[in-house]
């Protein structure tokens, strides 16, 4: 019996989508996948009910992420209904700025194929799923599941360093260090409070004048998380970026619950997106008024 959860709202999910786990395991990767964390809870055996369980996740979650008017399901998949031992917890979250319903469904299901390839019999995994810059514009998800009960807890997916995955481009962007760190920081800082006070827990950014480039920025909460948890929950990865990555040219940070991105070009279809004053723009001092007419 599986137990889904979809923002309060209980459903039961037959298990004759069991067989569609060979099909899911074959499908070709539509995206790219940026990093996956295996998990530390040992291995499943074959033929067992966890096995059995984690299959029905795996043909279950992409359709009904897709489906949420948020993109985004949790749910636990238990064929023993005498116990708990081989439940299965998993959670699925679609970028928030897509309406390709389709693509939503297909980074989820690439996921759980990329999941199997690189963390074999794994009782847990997350992969963190998204595209190159010629594909920007279709959506990125990320992906977990797990035998651990407090897998699902907001505290453990806003705090814990199980799922946390860090990401960043190799290339620094041009000028003060100082001046571009504290920057980048404010970008997404701010964008990231942008998206804790948005219902959908999801903003995006630019910033134009403090750096040597136009930066663009993306943050993002599971959206049952309340304001001040996603705000904490993205605050700590702000906060974690350090002197040598808060320059890069772009990068991407995770946790199962929350997310932030920024890239120097445009990589979200989002016509809420908001401009970020740089730091510096902010300091300068008012512009003196003008000299009366003494005419």
């Amino acid at each position: 019996m599986m137990k889904q959860t979809q923002l309060g709202q209980a459903h039961t999910v037959s298990m004759a989508g069991v067989l569609l786990l060979v099909l899911l395991v074959l499908m070709p990767a539509s995206a790219t996948a940026i990093g996956h964390v295996c998990g530390s809870g040992g291995n499943y055996t074959a033929n067992s009910t966890y096995q059995s369980n984690l299959a029905v996740l795996n043909a279950t979650l992409p359709g009904n992420a897709s489906s949420s008017p948020q993109l985004f399901v949790t749910a636990t998949a238990d064929a023993n209904t005498n116990g708990t031992a081989g439940m299965v917890r998993g959670l699925a979250l679609c970028r928030h700025d897509t309406t390709n319903l389709t693509a939503c469904r297909e980074c989820v299901a690439s996921s759980f194929a990329y999941a199997h390839k690189m963390c074999p019999n794994h009782t847990a995994a997350s992969v963190y799923y998204d595209y190159d810059e010629t594909n920007a514009l279709k959506p990125g998800c990320l992906l977990g599941f797990s035998g651990d009960r407090g897998f699902l807890s907001t505290a453990s997916g806003t705090t814990g360093n199980g799922t946390f995955f860090q990401y960043f481009n190799t290339v620094n962007i041009a000028g003060n260090a100082g001046v571009v760190a504290a920057a980048v920081r404010q970008l997404l800082a701010q964008t990231a409070r942008y998206a804790a006070a948005a219902a959908r827990r999801f903003a995006t950014g630019f910033m134009d004048g403090g750096t040597t480039t136009t930066l663009y920025a993306l943050a993002q909460c599971t959206p049952d998380l309340s304001a001040g948890d996603c705000v904490a929950c993205l605050q700590r990865l702000v906060g974690s970026i350090n002197a040598t990555n808060s320059v890069r040219l772009g990068g991407r940070i995770f946790r199962l619950r929350c997310n932030v991105r920024f890239e120097a070009f445009m990589f979200f279809d989002d016509k809420n997106m908001r401009r970020i004053p740089s730091p510096s723009s902010m300091a300068q001092p008012p512009a003196p008024a003008p000299a009366p007419d003494m005419e």
